[in-house]
């Protein structure tokens, strides 16, 4: 297998080295990530998405920098727009830990995006023309319940009907919640603000009865929180959103190089290990690759059972 990717990685070198300045050699990679609680990346914390990072920048032989930015505290804003906002003012190459979701990959509308940059001062932006690179992770949703519902096990969304249900506002887990049977749980609904304590500690407070939540970030509270009496509910819904980087389209080749890196990484089980060493749950990214506009049909069609 090393000689494999050895061999690989030759070809890929030779490749970028015909292409010659398109592809940045000799320079370094800049790539922006979101700093939050685990299971996200932060400077403090580290976490996958930096991990995967320096894994892609050492299969290319390329020195990385990670660039930090906070999500904006706005209810007008997009995160979509603010990461293409990043890329376009030229503050990174890439955005990792990227939704793979058709609506967040449009091309603009707006002209202009009004960017606060990581040191705090604001510009108005062109943005551009977002493109993605392959999928290296896949975040699931699962039902977590708080300790006053004892034992119980949950195998359908709709044996929440009447229970306090919280979700971070404005997220697909919110949204999926809100969509579900044509919106029969959308009265129990709270909505906890994302920039706050966050909705796992919401419902370990007693503020709610059960709660929707990434996967991903259920497993690093559980991490965090040892004696914690939440527990997994037992169901995963069918939706399942793939996670890459994202570039702008002036970026392609350093994209083709990206999918070469995440493609070997996947097959020889390295990001895997790195979740494992981490202590967090993997998820191969599966298809679609991307996901179509989130619909409220699509959001609660995949119910089935659920």
């Amino acid at each position: 297998m090393a000689d494999h990717r050895n061999r690989l990685r030759g070809i890929i070198c030779a490749v970028a080295l015909l292409a010659g300045p398109a592809f940045g050699m000799g320079q370094g990679l800049k790539v922006c990530l979101e700093s939050g609680p685990p299971p996200l990346s932060s400077k403090e914390r580290a976490g996958i998405d930096m991990a995967v990072a320096e894994q892609v920048a050492d299969w290319l032989g390329r020195p990385l920098e990670i660039i930090w930015y906070e999500m904006e505290d706005d209810s007008d804003s997009s995160p979509a727009a603010q990461v293409n906002g990043l890329l376009s003012a030229g503050v990174c190459q890439l955005a990792g830990g990227f939704p793979l979701v058709s609506d967040g990959l449009r091309v603009p509308l707006a002209d202009t995006y009004p960017l606060v940059l990581p040191d705090g001062s604001r510009r108005f932006v062109k943005l551009g023309t977002p493109i993605h690179t392959a999928a290296y992770r896949s975040v699931d949703f699962r039902v977590v319940l708080g300790a006053a519902e004892g034992k119980r096990a949950v195998s359908s969304l709709d044996e929440l009907r009447g229970l306090r249900l919280l979700a971070e506002q404005n997220t697909l887990a919110d949204h999926i919640l809100l969509a579900h049977g044509g919106g029969v749980l959308r009265p129990n609904v709270v909505h906890v603000p994302m920039l706050q304590a966050g909705v796992l500690a919401a419902l370990e407070n007693g503020h709610g009865a059960a709660a929707l939540v990434e996967g991903p970030q259920f497993d690093a509270y559980k991490k965090a929180h040892p004696d914690s009496h939440l527990r997994d509910g037992g169901y995963q819904h069918p939706l399942q959103v793939n996670v890459g980087f994202v570039a702008l389209d002036t970026r392609r080749g350093l994209v083709d190089l990206f999918d070469q890196a995440i493609s070997d990484l996947l097959a020889e089980g390295d990001i895997k290990a790195e979740f494992v060493r981490l202590g967090y749950r993997f998820l191969m990214p599966g298809e679609p690759q991307v996901l179509p506009p989130l619909t409220l049909r699509l959001l609660a069609q995949p119910a089935g059972g659920s």
